[in-house]
């Protein structure tokens, strides 16, 4: 519950709580004889404000998200990827293989609607990949998450700006390029 309250509620209820101050130090400003009371309807009003816009972060991102995620996955273009033997990988991407790469697609969405496809490649750590982590081409950067490497890229509006042919093209130019520079794929066991 803790780390609930922490993501979703933490952050907006300090911001809106500063506003609030914000709105009563000016109210005190212009008119000093402003009750107690009414400062602290100010204060509990902006509060109210940042607990709302904190179940409405957390609603969505908790009940209706990963809805909507599993449903993305059954669209296009994601779900042509399915037909050349991409599968589901937990509830929230699928992964397959081009030139022997395992790539994983994992769609994502947010309160506004927004899509956005990330894209990870899992690769061997090896000398030399400093360069790579601000940009390794015009999609892809490398990160490390949990002492593994990826290669990374995010797709904004993947669902308009992108049909299948157009990801796919990238995903096989990505990994011809990372053949070429001798940077290996991960050892991946499929279970």
């Amino acid at each position: 519950m803790s780390s609930i309250f922490k993501q979703y509620y933490l952050k907006k209820l300090i911001i809106w709580g500063g506003i609030g101050l914000i709105a009563l130090f000016i109210r005190y400003s212009s008119k000093p004889e402003t009750s107690t009371l009414i400062g602290f309807v100010i204060i509990l009003a902006f509060l109210s404000v940042g607990l709302i816009n904190g179940f409405i972060d957390y609603r969505f991102y908790e009940k209706s998200a990963p809805r909507l995620v599993s449903n993305l996955l059954e669209q296009k273009p994601l779900l042509e990827f399915k037909a050349i033997g991409f599968s589901k990988e937990d509830d929230d991407k699928i992964g397959g293989y081009i030139n022997n790469y395992k790539i994983f697609l994992a769609p994502l969405i947010n309160v506004e609607g927004e899509k956005w496809l990330t894209v990870l490649i899992p690769l061997q750590v090896r000398e030399g990949l400093d360069n790579y982590f601000n940009k390794f081409d015009d999609f892809f950067k490398f990160q490390l998450s949990d002492k593994v490497l990826f290669a990374e890229a995010i797709l904004k509006s993947y669902d308009k700006t992108y049909d299948y042919q157009k990801i796919f093209t990238l995903l096989e130019k990505t990994t011809l390029s990372l053949q070429d520079k001798k940077i290996l794929p991960i050892n991946i066991v499929d279970e």
